[in-house]
């Protein structure tokens, strides 16, 4: 079989990459995912293989590389629906190479593949564990892409044993003209969106809500135990510690669809025992639940504008986070304030990734308020 492809420098990176691991750092509409289903497509057809492609959500993957890979094989006319199977999520190559899709939501999927080729599709939204748990089971090529939004501290910039390429709009001659000009428009607009998106370049977050600094270990005074709910978001606990003017924050729990059974065995996994747990109060039925199974789970005590009251507080201290608490170094990085329409920044921090540092708040509000600290003492004036 001829084929003949119109594609990027990202093909010719592959092509040059001698490493087994390469990452592909892009800024948007660069064409880099277009550009490695192309590869996989002409490795999958050199070579009977197994190929597998991951994004963390099946939604994503669908409306993603799902839909990109059909296109690729529909404009080159080699479509077959017959090799399609949507259950497994697979095709099959004339070569006899299969590309399987996989969603990384469930961990206990992780452990049945085996792949020749791996490809990551915006892999900055992969845990580090997920991906040793595909690494370990790939034997030859492993290819990541993603922008450049991630902290200088995420597991993909730590990473060494690697070859990295930076692409831009610029590198897709295919990309229309009006396209071309919007992203252009963020130069003006947005000078950070400008550099990840337009340059497909790391920026610095000068929006940051929080000043942090990252440590290898720590002691302190147990202060408390802070808990989010989450299902498909993320069920997210913290630890805090205090020394001086110090504040240690530790990530304990950090996943979806943890049921309350999943929850109790972990939290005595972990030794939880009689200990505050600050908990959102939106679920008083789960607070219940944790307290009838032993554990002095307490709600959050919310008045107004109580978001920002917790933060106040965090920031009069100095905050140290332990350098395996990857999930929240990345969001206590990304959490930022906002923008009002003409570009200036306003004291509201944006929602989104904040899942952890809600619980983190938790503890700050009614343990290291002053109030709070306060409570149980007085003062007896004598005449």
């Amino acid at each position: 079989m001829r084929i003949s492809l119109d594609t990027t420098i990202t093909y010719q990176n592959l092509l040059d990459s001698t490493n087994r691991i390469t990452q592909h750092i892009g800024g948007t509409r660069s064409g880099k995912t277009y550009a490695i289903l192309q590869y996989l497509l002409t490795e999958g057809l050199k070579n009977k293989s197994d190929i597998t492609i991951v994004r963390k959500t099946f939604p994503s993957l669908k409306r993603s590389v799902m839909k990109d890979w059909k296109d690729i094989l529909m404009r080159l006319d080699i479509w077959d629906e017959g090799k399609w199977n949507g259950s497994d999520k697979q095709y099959t190559l004339q070569s006899g190479t299969t590309i399987t899709f996989l969603n990384t939501d469930n961990p206990d999927k992780l452990r049945g593949v085996k792949s020749d080729i791996l490809f990551i599709d915006e892999a900055s939204e992969i845990d580090p564990e997920s991906y040793f748990q595909l690494s370990i089971r790939t034997s030859k090529q492993i290819i990541l892409a993603f922008n450049p939004t991630i902290s200088p501290y995420h597991w993909l910039r730590q990473m060494e044993e690697c070859d990295r390429y930076t692409t831009n709009y610029k590198d897709n001659p295919f990309l229309p003209k009006e396209m071309i000009l919007a992203i252009e428009d963020l130069k003006d607009k947005s000078p950070k969106k400008w550099l990840i998106y337009g340059k497909g370049e790391y920026a610095p977050n000068e929006r940051a809500v929080y000043a942090f600094e990252i440590v290898e270990g720590y002691e302190g005074e147990f202060v408390g135990f802070g808990l989010d709910w989450g299902w498909n978001d993320k069920m997210s606990m913290v630890a805090i510690y205090k020394n001086g003017e110090y504040l240690y924050i530790e990530e304990l729990i950090y996943e979806s669809q943890m049921t309350m059974s999943d929850l109790i065995k972990r939290l005595k996994g972990i030794g939880v025992e009689r200990e505050e747990i600050w908990c959102d109060s939106s679920e008083p039925r789960s607070i219940e639940e944790l307290y009838r199974a032993g554990f002095n789970a307490k709600a959050v005590k919310k008045g107004p504008d109580s978001v920002r009251f917790g933060i106040s507080i965090l920031q009069n201290w100095k905050l140290c986070v332990p350098k395996t608490s990857q999930n929240l170094i990345n969001e206590i990085y990304g959490y930022q304030y906002g923008e009002d329409k003409g570009g200036y920044v306003t004291d509201t921090p944006e929602g989104g990734l904040d899942h952890l540092l809600d619980a983190m708040r938790y503890v700050a509000m009614m343990k290291l308020s002053i109030k709070s600290q306060a409570k149980g003492k007085y003062q007896i004036a004598f005449k």
